[in-house]
């Protein structure tokens, strides 16, 4: 890869999420399969994402507004505005917003990929599709993360 990518502001790929939505800022195809960026908004008292682990790659979180919990092997953590929290493969971890303020957080995704799971719950939105527990487990699965 020799060019240089960047995106703007306005930029970006925008997506309907089960809860919240999302906004992919760099995906792998611009980037060479390095990295994904995925900015993240999260409503008041919702769960972004229950506990589960990705063998196929880490993600990193950097949370721009509001405050997030973090649920880790150790237990929970809140982050503000300007916290970030590195997940490695193979690490339990899953994040939710206990205020009564929207969030917002980027995901890094190293390797890119897993972006297409969140174009993947779109998709299945658009569709008029029910997103229960079984059928988040059946698409993460493709993308080599275990729901726990």
């Amino acid at each position: 890869m020799t060019d240089v990518t960047m995106t703007r502001p306005e930029d970006g790929e925008r997506l309907r999420g089960p809860v919240g939505s999302y906004v992919v800022r760099l995906s792998g195809a611009q980037t060479g399969g390095a990295l994904a960026v995925v900015e993240y908004a999260l409503p008041p008292r919702a769960v972004g994402a229950a506990p589960h682990v990705h063998h196929a790659h880490a993600e990193h979180f950097h949370v721009l507004d509001g405050d997030i919990t973090f649920d880790l092997a150790d237990g929970a953590v809140t982050f503000g505005a300007g916290g970030s929290v590195s997940v490695p493969i193979g690490a339990a971890h899953g994040f939710r917003n206990t205020t009564e303020t929207w969030a917002r957080c980027l995901f890094l995704l190293t390797p890119a990929g897993y972006e297409d799971y969140f174009r993947d719950l779109h998709r299945a939105l658009e569709a008029g599709e029910t997103l229960d527990g079984d059928r988040l487990a059946a698409l993460r699965a493709k993308y080599a993360t275990e729901t726990l």
